[in-house]
């Protein structure tokens, strides 16, 4: 549960939420009222990093700060939807008057002797007519960036983050038929005992692991994906800094460490401007070790995406998404009429995307005839009950099963994630929830923007997870989580029961058997697999060595260790 700490200055504006203290990163902020020329603003700070949020209302703090998010481009879209989930899943107030952030006052004090430019990022003309939520996140960006070369708040966001949420790599099965190079130099894993541990302390590891990736570099360059790149002398440094200075820099890391870090590298050395840098040579090299039996095929791809997020998040290309035009445009549709030319002339100065100029012609015809279709997201007769749910894996033999109960007021994303994280999934691919009596499709936010298309029957039918609650479901509906359109989990979700007066901790699983799923390994065809050879001691040892060197017991599973995952993710 995230906590957002007030004193005096807001005791007459929030009630006091009772709860035990907020331990983990990014779950503890103080809050505190600021006013910038006439007009009063909300300042959160979070506790650990100092990022400030800047809102005009108590209610939409949990918008903006996702709009944040999406402008780190030193965060994979990954980090993003999971940091988001930690932070804004459960919100309380404490007062706490005896408690804040020294930076409170610093930010307070920048904003006191920055009025006149802060105040001209508000009001700029372009920008008038943007949802709040993008305006807001804008200014907050501008506020740390006040800071920021004191402070280094972003660069210690980003480290947080990759902490608390490091983008797990995996290594290709064995026989894998993408594996078509025979690697020269040593797997990177040989080292895996030594991440975290202090350079200074490891010359002689130090020494040899950097001279294996030297062989790594120099093997990249002498295969298709190395030979044709035109810079080949940048595209070295690029490879040497990140391999043997970045992958140092506070502690032992790999290049099969944290996939993230990819990421934060690119984002270090935007100082010298994005045009210095060879752009295909962490896609190439990465493709490489996935050739080379080093890294699997998804992780490979993933980099030249996040690279992708982080190029467009920096060069301002997703500044206005097709979505927020289109919000704009419904909330505010006199701007058709009062506001047209001015609109055409942003997309003329290319503050808008050229796209919206078909968006806006569209919306313009077809604004009379526009329905409303109202979407239940909340019974309030259901609301306060407790959901006893059962989830099977489909297709798999013997029995996957769990039972746990969640409350009827958490949102369908969080009842979609609880399904996952309890079945050892990772919540990296997409998922969706189709309730097979209404035809209702349920999906996160995050995977309906361009870069995510559906690939469902019907995308007009498509809810929203965290606007809908679990309350929308009666006893009986029988549901199916599909997870990983790629090895396509399937779970049969079914409510058993609706407990009016449960007391105890939710979500918690009451009941589980068997294991659960092993990510990226092919789906329920090559987990049943998996499962034979594991009966029959036949396992291959590369496969063994392909999990972390311990075979998985799909006939065990600790409810313990679900629901310790559990209550920490909700703390």
């Amino acid at each position: 549960m995230t906590q957002i700490n007030f004193g005096d200055d807001l005791a007459d504006q929030l009630r006091n939420e009772v709860g035990a203290q907020a331990k983990k990163p990014f779950k503890t902020w103080y809050i505190s009222p600021v006013t910038l020329g006439k007009e009063s603003y909300y300042l959160y700070v979070e506790k650990l990093t100092g990022l400030p949020i800047i809102t005009q209302k108590l209610s939409t703090f949990t918008y903006i700060f996702e709009n944040v998010l999406h402008e780190l481009g030193f965060l994979t879209a990954k980090q993003q939807e999971r940091i988001n989930r930690i932070v804004t899943e459960t919100i309380q107030y404490r007062y706490n008057p005896d408690e804040t952030s020294p930076l409170i006052a610093e930010y307070k004090q920048a904003i006191k002797k920055h009025q006149e430019e802060l105040t001209e990022g508000l009001t700029d003309e372009a920008k008038l007519h943007l949802p709040e939520n993008d305006l807001m996140s804008d200014f907050s960006l501008s506020l740390c960036a006040l800071l920021d070369e004191k402070h280094e708040i972003l660069k210690h966001f980003c480290r947080v983050a990759n902490d608390v949420i490091p983008i797990k790599i995996g290594k290709p099965r064995p026989g894998t038929s993408y594996c078509t190079i025979t690697p020269q130099f040593r797997d990177p894993r040989d080292w895996e005992k030594f991440i975290g541990q202090d350079p200074a302390k490891n010359h002689q590891t130090v020494l040899a692991i950097q001279d294996n990736n030297v062989k790594m570099i120099e093997q990249f360059f002498t295969t298709e994906y190395g030979k044709t790149i035109k810079n080949r002398d940048a595209a070295e440094d690029v490879l040497g800094c990140f391999l043997n200075d970045f992958l140092f820099h506070d502690q032992i890391d790999l290049v099969t460490t944290n996939l993230a870090a990819v990421n934060q590298y690119y984002w270090d050395i935007l100082v010298d401007g994005p045009n210095k840098f060879p752009m295909d040579v962490l896609d190439r090299f990465f493709t490489f070790l996935s050739h080379a039996g080093i890294v699997n095929k998804p992780a490979a791809e993933h980099v030249a995406e996040n690279l992708q997020h982080a190029i467009d998040t920096f060069t301002g290309a997703n500044e206005v998404s097709y979505d927020a035009m289109n919000e704009m445009l419904a909330n505010h549709p006199q701007m058709i009429d009062d506001d047209y030319d001015l609109i055409m002339d942003a997309i003329d100065r290319g503050d808008f995307p050229e796209s919206f100029r078909d968006t806006l012609a569209e919306f313009d015809a077809n604004k009379k005839q526009a329905k409303v279709v109202k979407v239940r997201y909340t019974n309030p007769a259901q609301v306060k009950m407790t959901y006893k749910i059962r989830v099977t894996l489909a297709d798999f033999t013997p029995q996957m099963s769990r039972v746990f109960y969640i409350a009827g007021d958490q949102s369908i994303e969080t009842l979609q994630t609880v399904i996952i994280d309890i079945f050892h999934g990772y919540f990296g691919p997409m998922f969706d929830l189709v309730n097979e009596k209404t035809g209702d499709c349920y999906m996160s936010p995050f995977f309906l923007g361009d870069d995510f298309p559906l690939q469902i029957d019907a995308p007009d039918d498509v809810i929203d997870a965290s606007k809908a609650t679990v309350s929308i479901l009666n006893k009986g509906d029988q549901l199916v989580l599909t997870y990983d359109y790629n090895d396509d989990w399937e779970f049969n979700v079914t409510v058993e029961e609706l407990v009016p007066n449960y007391v105890g901790y939710q979500p918690i699983v009451s009941e589980a058997k068997g294991y659960g799923i092993i990510e990226d390994i092919g789906g329920t065809g090559a987990l049943k697999e998996y499962y034979r050879k594991y009966q029959h001691g036949d396992v291959d040892p590369d496969f063994k060595e392909w999990l972390g060197g311990e075979l998985i017991d799909l006939d065990s599973v600790d409810i313990n260790e679900l629901n310790l995952e559990l209550r920490e993710d909700g703390e």
